[in-house]
């Protein structure tokens, strides 16, 4: 098949880009490569690549090196943005999907790469870790795999998640990240196996934990904001299970409930609170999702509807969300009541980006404060 005009105007754009975004990159985070045997830059046949998803420039750091350059999947919403709807559908290989939701026009885009010639990448999990460990993995990943039957390669990205939280909203110094690509199923194997077992060995190459990492390599990554932010992601406090009491500032961590006090140290640990990192942490709130579904959550935002048919995005203005009693209330420049059990395919994208589904009319909520609540609220996936 044919490349189309699109794929030769985004050929030539990339290459003429390449080397200011090598420029971009290096400033942004300092890289290690690693290739495993049969693994080559230079490769011009199609591939399926996977990588655990670290933070928010793994998406330009994991394909950057290589000369035919991959379509990418991402999500929706940054094709309705006008920040980055230009980049998305005139420069980069990006291919759209919905998160969390099985799309088959994603599926037929990514068949038709392939067939022109490109490889693809993929982010199982679909989204970046807010807690540092690779997270669920999309069971249509492991059909898409036994459909194409190509090689299948896997970037494993270590160090990335603690040079860059994604919650976080003070930056980190010393940002480093590593790169490991080995080819983890040649295609001729990948016939022979089931989905299960396909997904078994996916799953075991891409799990990673930032944290246990850290603690071999323990590069420091020094900062005067280090956790601020943190109440967006941890809404039980470990001392006192108060929910929605934890406050930050600077370094500092307080429960308002109970007082105490902690902080984050330059190498991306919690001190004097029971638990060092945010994984143990978030296993742990995950016990009160009943409690956490019978509070009172409040905070502010920008309210957008997105359009599916025409990949627009209409600005509503700055609302406030409540959620109480099983129920969303939104008020403010628009005015809506939305039970809890109508909210569907709830997401968040970037830092705090609400986004769901209801009545068939898609919301997103850029909010103030709090995502991983809200989420949480609306479903059990993430």
């Amino acid at each position: 098949m044919k490349k189309r005009r699109i794929d030769r105007q985004q050929d030539i754009l990339l290459s003429i880009l390449r080397p200011f975004v090598y420029l971009w990159m290096r400033m942004d985070t300092k890289r290690k490569t690693h290739l495993g045997p049969g693994i080559s830059f230079k490769r011009k046949e199609p591939f399926i690549m996977l990588a655990n998803h670290t933070f928010m420039f793994d998406v330009i750091h994991v394909p950057l090196r290589f000369k035919n350059v991959p379509f990418i999947v991402a999500s929706h919403t940054l094709f309705k943005k006008n920040a980055t709807k230009f980049l998305v559908t005139q420069v980069a290989h990006v291919i759209a999907k919905s998160k969390g939701q099985s799309d088959t026009s994603t599926v037929r885009d990514l068949i038709g790469a392939v067939k022109r010639g490109y490889p693809i990448l993929i982010f199982p999990e679909g989204d970046t870790t807010f807690y540092g460990e690779t997270g669920y993995i999309e069971p249509s990943t492991m059909k898409l795999i036994k459909k194409l039957n190509l090689d299948v390669v896997v970037c494993k990205v270590k160090g990335g998640y603690l040079s860059k939280p994604r919650w976080a909203t003070g930056k980190r110094k010393n940002r480093r990240a590593s790169f490991h690509y080995e080819i983890l199923i040649p295609k001729e194997k990948v016939k022979e196996l089931s989905l299960e077992e396909i997904a078994k060995i996916v799953k075991s190459a891409l799990y990673h934990n930032d944290y246990n990492y850290q603690r071999e390599v323990m590069i420091p990554h020094p900062g005067k904001k280090l956790a601020e932010g943190l109440e967006n992601v941890v809404y039980v406090c470990p001392m006192c299970e108060g929910i929605h009491t934890l406050e930050t500032k600077s370094n500092q961590i307080k429960c308002r409930k109970c007082n105490h006090e902690g902080y984050i140290d330059q190498y991306g640990f919690i001190q004097n609170f029971k638990y060092d990192n945010l994984i143990d942490w978030d296993n742990y709130q995950k016990g009160f999702t009943k409690a956490l579904r019978d509070s009172v959550l409040e905070t502010e935002g920008e309210l957008y509807h997105l359009h599916e048919e025409d990949n627009s995005l209409d600005e509503l203005g700055r609302i406030k969300l409540k959620y109480e009693h099983k129920t969303f209330f939104i008020s403010g420049n628009y005015e809506e009541t939305i039970p809890l059990e109508k909210v569907q395919n709830a997401t968040i994208t970037l830092r705090r980006d609400f986004g769901f589904i209801y009545q068939e009319k898609n919301y997103l909520i850029k909010l103030d404060q709090y995502g991983a609540a809200f989420l949480r609220i609306a479903q059990d996936k993430y």
